[in-house]
């Protein structure tokens, strides 16, 4: 083996960078949008995490970047993380004049209103926070307001002078807290009776409160025979989890965390969920209405399905908030308005874990009243499988 080192000094340029070029970064294009003007970008091979508390995430522009001075008089950043096919698009923000940068790039604003690029693994809305001198280059540090995982899809990678992408090979789920993990564990162990729900003709899908987010883990189609099955799946898709209207989960929840999930709601709309919340204990179930809002609610589900990703989360969050759930009465009237309904799963704790949602039923009274009969019972039985009846303090 040799040992030799001459002319190995981190002081010769090229030798540094080949060294280091042995370590492979991700690729992030920087953005922000001037009060006047068109957006800025630029690509960055350093981005870090810094800190959790604060959220801290930082980036090294070099002293000579004719982009960097441009960035640092904005008020914000969004740091998006591109994916292994935005090759062209890393080009194009690398090498365009920086007027022209964004032109036939499709983007949307952030909260801040600096550039998404569609198709970025992720992005990472942030302030400015501090900038410090580093010899050649400056340490520029951002404080997180917002950010998100928005696709599937594997990074863009720099190595070796190349860009390339991830070979998943021993990729595994990171899931610390089980929070992910027991609900799909619980779905295993009912599975066999949530089948019965698309074995009378009932889409079914089981979901879980996983963080802020509501997950699908689980859906069960008819029989590919029956016009209601579908060649597409929803499974893994998160869907918000936000006071826009009643939860199942929070319906038989501890009264300390009932009352801080209604403080969430505006003052004059937390007596109707508190009715909402009851009526839902009430009967064993919940029931969505047929509306404007639970039709465009559908439809970006079937796009979810068909396509992880295709409908931003800014967007559901907005349709979540149209929906029309648990009226008053459930009158004939009422019933042909039915859309969906959905009946909780506990654990052996008491705690609702599992929520079975049944949709595509016709809407006529008698039908309405069968999968409503079908979806509590099978949920009760789901129940006595993981462990006792719901906790009532």
């Amino acid at each position: 083996m040799s040992t030799s080192t001459a002319h190995r000094s981190p002081e010769d340029p090229a030798w540094f960078r080949h060294v280091l070029g042995q370590y492979p970064t991700g690729v992030c294009v920087i953005t922000a949008q001037p009060a006047d003007g068109p957006p800025i970008g630029m690509v960055v091979g350093s981005f870090s995490s810094v800190s959790m508390h604060p959220p801290l995430v930082g980036f090294y522009p070099s002293n000579t970047s004719e982009t960097w001075p441009h960035l640092q008089r904005a008020s914000h950043w969004c740091v998006n993380i591109l994916a292994a096919h935005q090759s062209d698009v890393c080009r194009r923000i690398a090498t365009a004049p920086l007027a022209e940068r964004f032109e036939g790039v499709p983007w949307r604003p952030a909260p801040s209103g600096a550039p998404i690029i569609e198709g970025a693994v992720a992005w990472i809305d942030c302030v400015p926070v501090a900038v410090h001198d580093a010899g050649d280059h400056k340490i520029a540090l951002a404080e997180v307001r917002h950010l998100d995982a928005a696709s599937t899809e594997l990074p863009l990678l720099f190595f070796r002078s190349g860009y390339g992408s991830f070979s998943p090979l021993t990729l595994t789920a990171y899931d610390p807290d089980m929070s992910l993990t027991r609900p799909l564990r619980h779905f295993e162990l009912i599975r066999s009776i949530a089948q019965e729900l698309p074995d009378q003709g009932l889409r079914c899908l089981v979901t879980a409160p996983v963080s802020d987010s509501v997950v699908v883990i689980g859906q069960l189609d008819p029989p590919s025979g029956s016009v209601a099955a579908r060649p597409t799946t929803l499974v893994g898709q998160r869907l918000p989890f936000r006071p826009h209207g009643p939860s199942i989960f929070e319906a038989w929840a501890p009264t300390g965390e009932q009352a801080a999930w209604v403080a969430r709601f505006s003052p004059d709309s937390q007596e109707a969920e508190i009715r909402a919340l009851a009526r839902i204990r009430e009967r064993g179930f919940s029931i969505g209405l047929g509306s404007e809002g639970h039709r465009r609610f559908a439809a970006a589900l079937e796009q979810l399905a068909a396509e992880p990703g295709a409908v931003p989360n800014e967007e559901l969050d907005a349709l979540v908030a149209s929906l029309d759930y648990e009226p008053a009465d459930l009158t004939d009237a009422v019933l042909t308005e039915a859309r969906v309904i959905s009946a909780p799963v506990f654990d052996s704790a008491g705690s609702p874990v599992l929520a079975m949602t049944v949709f595509g039923f016709r809407a006529k009274p008698d039908i309405v009243r069968d999968a409503i009969a079908a979806v509590t019972r099978c949920a009760q039985r789901a129940t006595r499988t993981l462990g006792l009846a719901p906790r009532r303090d």
